[in-house]
């Protein structure tokens, strides 16, 4: 990585899965986001209970025990309906802004500010492709959130894009080129190999991949995902316990203009965890 001077360090993780994913980053991501150096720790927390939504218990964990700046959602946000109670009260815990079911686009982004590290901003979005529901353009939703960034002088901006496809994730890195400090994807559960900076300037990666058990179909135990495949009956998913990866990224932005100087792709695996 660079010279840190006049820099901000970002932490990402991508979404962090079940018990087993919890886990992880308890025993092994604190103690990385230390060696790293890291300024700000963020979090993709949809997947975190039980692999569907997030409980008040679980966020509170994640808040207090693990330190996290952000903890950013996705298309699961609202699987568990007491969210709705609580998630109001912290402005950090990002909700998709262009998802059909979320109120307004200020849900779906925060500014960060820290005195070491000056104004960082944190974007949640939702891609459309392949994903349900009538959800606005994420495209221009950014277009709105970044004029709004500007007004209030902020830099260095992250988006967590939250899509299917490496097409659409792309199109969008692309569209933001310039604009946004770093954008990587979540969602896929599949880590890419795809890291890199775009116009000089935008950190990017199709998607950093998920923490919990690769022994699996992107984090559900193989027995419970295969017999839809097969046109069988499916059974309940149930999230894997077996073979544990930590998958996420850091980066090096420049605070004076918000440029991606360095990024760099995290994939740990820690088997003695089975």
């Amino acid at each position: 990585m660079s010279n840190r001077s006049h820099q901000v360090r970002i932490f990402a993780l991508g979404d962090v899965l079940g018990r087993l994913g919890r886990r992880v980053v308890r025993e092994h991501a604190l103690q990385l986001r230390s060696q790293l150096g890291a300024d700000l720790f963020v979090v993709n927390g949809e997947n975190l209970a039980g692999g569907f939504g997030l409980t008040e218990k679980i966020f509170t964990e994640t808040r207090l025990d693990w330190n996290v700046d952000v903890l950013n959602t996705g298309n699961h946000w609202h699987d568990k309906r007491e969210i709705t109670q609580f998630a109001p009260e912290f402005d950090h815990l990002l909700l998709p802004a262009n998802m059909y079911n979320v109120e307004s686009l200020s849900r779906g982004w925060c500014v960060v500010r820290k005195p070491k590290c000056g104004p960082v901003a944190f974007v949640n979005l939702l891609g459309r492709v392949f994903m349900k529901g009538d959800n606005a353009c994420p495209f221009r939703a950014f277009d709105k959130i970044y004029c709004e960034l500007q007004a209030e002088g902020v830099k260095c901006v992250v988006v967590d894009f939250h899509a299917e496809t490496t097409s659409e994730k792309q199109a969008f890195a692309y569209h933001v080129a310039g604009r946004a400090s770093l954008v990587y994807g979540t969602h896929t559960h599949c880590p890419t190999a795809d890291e890199r900076i775009l116009e000089d300037f935008t950190g990017f990666q199709s998607d950093i991949g998920m923490t919990g058990g690769y022994d699996s179909v992107i984090g559900m135990r193989v027995e419970t995902s295969l017999p839809g495949f097969l046109g069988e009956r499916r059974k309940p998913f149930e999230p894997s316990m077996k073979e544990p990866w930590l998958c996420g990224l850091v980066v090096d932005i420049e605070m004076e203009t918000g440029r991606c100087l360095a990024i760099e792709r995290i994939q740990k695996r820690w088997s003695t965890l089975d």
